[in-house]
This record gives C-alpha cells, sequence and structure tokens, in this order.
C-alpha cells in the first residue's frame, strides 16, 4: 500500500493510529487470499472484534512511502484468534504488533469459532483468480 497524504501528520511522518488502520487492512487481504469474504461471515452471524491491540514502532513511514504488511496467523483458540504484523519499507521493519480478535455472535456474546472459520484460518493462500 502507499501511503496517503491523509495519513501523516504535521511533520509528514504517517500517525500512529493509523498503522492499525493497516494492519486491519494486512488481515482482510490475509482472508481474501484465501477465498473468504469477510461479509458473509457477518452475514451468517459472526463477528470478529478486535479486543486487544499492540503496536511496537520501530522507524517512521511518510506520505508517498510504499509499504508492504505482512500478516500472519498466529494463534487460533476455540474462541480467539491472534494475527502479527510487520509494516515494511523496501524490508526495512517500521511497526511490528498484534491484534487478537474474539468471536461473538450478533448479540456481542462469545461464541466458539465454527469449524469452517478456524480452516480458513489456517489454510494456505489460493492461486490470485480464486481470490474474494
Amino acid at each position: 500500500m502507499r501511503v496517503r497524504f491523509v495519513e501523516t501528520d504535521l511533520m509528514g511522518i504517517v500517525h500512529h493510529g493509523t498503522y492499525l488502520t493497516y494492519f486491519e487492512a494486512g488481515r482482510v487481504d490475509f482472508l481474501h487470499r484465501r477465498g473468504v469474504s469477510y461479509e458473509q461471515w457477518t452475514r451468517e452471524g459472526i463477528h470478529l472484534p478486535v479486543v486487544e491491540a499492540n503496536l511496537r514502532y520501530r522507524k517512521a513511514a511518510r506520505f508517498d512511502d510504499r509499504l508492504v504488511v505482512v500478516s500472519t496467523c498466529a494463534e487460533l483458540t476455540r474462541v480467539t484468534v491472534r494475527f502479527t504484523y510487520r509494516i515494511e519499507r523496501s524490508g526495512e521493519l517500521l511497526c511490528e504488533g498484534f491484534t487478537l480478535l474474539a468471536c461473538v455472535g450478533d448479540d456481542l456474546v462469545p461464541k466458539r469459532i465454527p469449524a469452517f472459520i478456524a480452516e480458513a484460518f489456517t489454510s494456505p493462500e489460493k492461486p490470485p483468480s480464486e481470490w474474494t
């Protein structure tokens, strides 16, 4: 992704809160690359809100930088999934961290992650023709 002007502060540096948006974009892309539409899960009453986030800033990103977000499903339990992230510019680490998501229903009560969703988190990437 390329850093947009609106994502920077008065110093021309990416605002610290923007990195969570990059994490989310990486997580959605992770699912797309496995043929998953998160929208379909929400229609079935399955939601995965972020319940914890951690970021470690290493170096500044600036307007118009090209960034790569590396997203990994690091841990899957019966109710939660943890993603780790690395944001890089030309292979240089700028930010790293994780998010913890909990599975809830439409009523926002925690529920067991259905088997077909757990499988999506642990499956390999599909060919680009099969991405959603």
